[in-house]
């Protein structure tokens, strides 16, 4: 499982790719966004790469600023597929 920081701006996004990269596979990587306050597009352009890897990602506890930004975006079709209780 992967934890987004409160603020997910360009530096989150580069710190977390290798880990992103790393854990990736058949099976859905669980991303937890329950503390996330900001998110910014280079982090919206990494959740959606890995939406759409493989194994795809399961989001656990989205945080309303999260839901927020990826309503916003139009992106919570794709990012949000696989919510995870």
């Amino acid at each position: 499982m992967i934890t987004l920081p409160p603020v997910c701006d360009r530096g989150a996004a580069a710190a977390l790719y290798p880990e992103f990269a790393e854990s990736l596979g058949p099976a859905p990587l669980v991303v937890d966004a329950a503390r996330v306050e900001r998110i910014g597009q280079a982090m919206l352009q990494l959740l959606v790469s890995a939406a759409r890897s493989e194994g795809g990602i399961a989001i656990r506890e989205p945080s309303a600023a999260f839901t927020a930004a990826l309503h916003l975006t139009r992106l919570e079709h794709v990012v949000l597929e696989g919510v995870a209780a």
